[in-house]
């Protein structure tokens, strides 16, 4: 009778020990990252540079590293500060974020061949969706850079690119809000110096950096 008293007390104790490693490694693999992003949040909210909260799929917006790593070391946090993004241009990656949420991307081929984005992009809902302003997809691409969305980050470039085509020097500083703050002679310098870069850089990037 004493044996089996004590063994129903090891038994018992070994089970109460079972349990307490199992809540303590549940505990464990939220605070280390083990678990996914679906398992510890069903919505998340992301704040914008001009304080305007939007709501977000965690699952969609892990594609955005610094959402997804600062999920990872402050789980208990129910906001994400994303102070260099306006709030125009993160809806727009949420929305691009939930739209191919499991879905395959659309990959642009490089060099571009086609000067028009619907030959570009095969994907009516991407050419609708980079239908934009040529300063707003400006900003969107800095986001980009900044989340290191690289698949978006691509097709926004070609869109750029597209935009640009046939565009004056004039026309590109006034979409990108650039100032020519060379003087004559320094442009003349600076066009000597690159008598080569017609053939290795498109005319676009040459008329942004002011060599032709």
């Amino acid at each position: 009778f004493f044996f089996f008293k004590q063994k129903t007390a090891y038994e018992m104790q070994r089970g109460l020990v079972g349990s307490e490693m199992c809540i303590r490694d549940r505990y464990q693999r939220r605070v280390h990252g083990d678990l996914k992003l679906k398992d510890i949040m069903t919505e998340i909210t992301i704040v914008t540079s001009d304080g305007k909260k939007l709501k977000a799929n965690p699952e969609a917006v892990k594609c955005c590293k610094p959402i997804e790593e600062f999920y990872k070391d402050n789980k208990t946090d129910v906001e994400i500060p994303m102070l260099g993004i306006k709030s125009a241009v993160m809806e727009k990656i949420i929305s691009f974020c939930h739209q191919f949420q499991g879905k395959a991307i659309p990959v642009v081929e490089k060099p571009l061949k086609q000067n028009k984005l619907e030959n570009v992009i095969k994907d009516e809902w991407v050419v609708k969706f980079l239908d934009m302003p040529l300063g707003d997809l400006y900003e969107l691409i800095k986001a980009c850079d900044f989340l290191a969305y690289k698949p978006l980050e691509d097709l926004v470039g070609a869109a750029i690119a597209i935009k640009m085509v046939g565009k004056s020097v004039e026309e590109i500083r006034k979409d990108f809000n650039i100032n020519n703050d060379f003087t004559p002679e320094e442009e003349k310098a600076i066009k000597e110096f690159f008598t080569w870069s017609e053939e290795i850089w498109p005319q676009p990037l040459l008329k942004i950096l002011h060599l032709t």
